[in-house]
């Protein structure tokens, strides 16, 4: 797997997604496919607890900040799914309701427009509750990926739309981008939608269509094009999909 990543790196890749692909491809019934995923999840607490004492005091994120979630945020089908049902066994009918204008909202907003056209608007994540994620439990795999060791640094960039300020921790982002890849290849390795969506967009798709999750366990696209992660004009649409390439066999 050629991401970068050093030996120990690497040999966290091959072991999370050896194990995640063996699961997936053990189930037999499809209601059982994302409770894998689910368990895989806890991969990256357990990479974050093994990474260095020192990387980790480093860490500046807090309960309340908000501020990473002002970014468009990609995420894989599952993980869409996954942040769908965390929401319908959890939210009352008003916040519920509440939270499908707000997602409605940022859908049109997003529609037609590039990723860094998307990036410039800070639109806040529509699950951003008095600064914290409501739904942190079942957060998409790259917010659990992102680390930083400097506050001000994160809302300097915000604000200036340009990251002047390097606020990433490479001894920690290096062992959540491998568990994070490892996820993601393996569910393709399995035959799943491997396409990156948006991810207010596709969350507000699986929750005003249900067979969304149908779709995904018949390992067809689980949402429509408007939904997909926006590149720039010139870029292939397709460049972004992650494909069944025969990694852990």
């Amino acid at each position: 797997m050629s991401a970068g990543f050093n030996l120990e790196e690497e040999a966290l890749f091959e072991k999370t997604g050896g194990a995640v692909l063996r699961r997936l491809r053990k189930t037999r019934n499809p209601a059982d496919l994302l409770a894998v995923l689910r368990a895989a999840h806890k991969e990256f607490d357990r990479a974050y607890a093994a990474a260095p004492a020192a990387a980790r005091a480093t860490v500046a994120c807090r309960a309340g900040c908000g501020t990473c979630c002002h970014v468009p945020v990609g995420a894989q089908a599952h993980e869409v799914l996954l942040a769908a049902e965390f929401i319908q066994a959890r939210f009352s009918p008003v916040d519920f309701e509440a939270l499908l204008g707000r997602l409605a909202a940022h859908r049109a907003a997003f529609a037609g427009r590039s990723m860094r056209e998307r990036a410039a608007l800070k639109t806040a994540c529509a699950l951003l509750r008095d600064g914290s994620c409501s739904i942190y439990e079942a957060r998409p795999e790259s917010c659990r990926s992102h680390h930083s060791n400097n506050l001000d640094g994160c809302r300097s960039n915000l604000e200036t739309g340009i990251d002047f300020t390097n606020v990433l921790i490479p001894e920690i982002r290096g062992r959540m981008f491998a568990v994070m890849l490892a996820i993601d290849q393996a569910v393709a390795e399995a035959g799943f939608d491997g396409r990156a969506y948006d991810f207010g967009s596709a969350l507000h798709e699986a929750l005003t269509d249900s067979l969304c999750a149908v779709r995904w366990t018949q390992r067809q696209p689980a949402f429509p094009e408007n939904c997909w992660e926006a590149g720039e004009p010139d870029e292939d649409p397709d460049a972004g999909v992650i494909r069944a390439e025969g990694f852990f066999e």
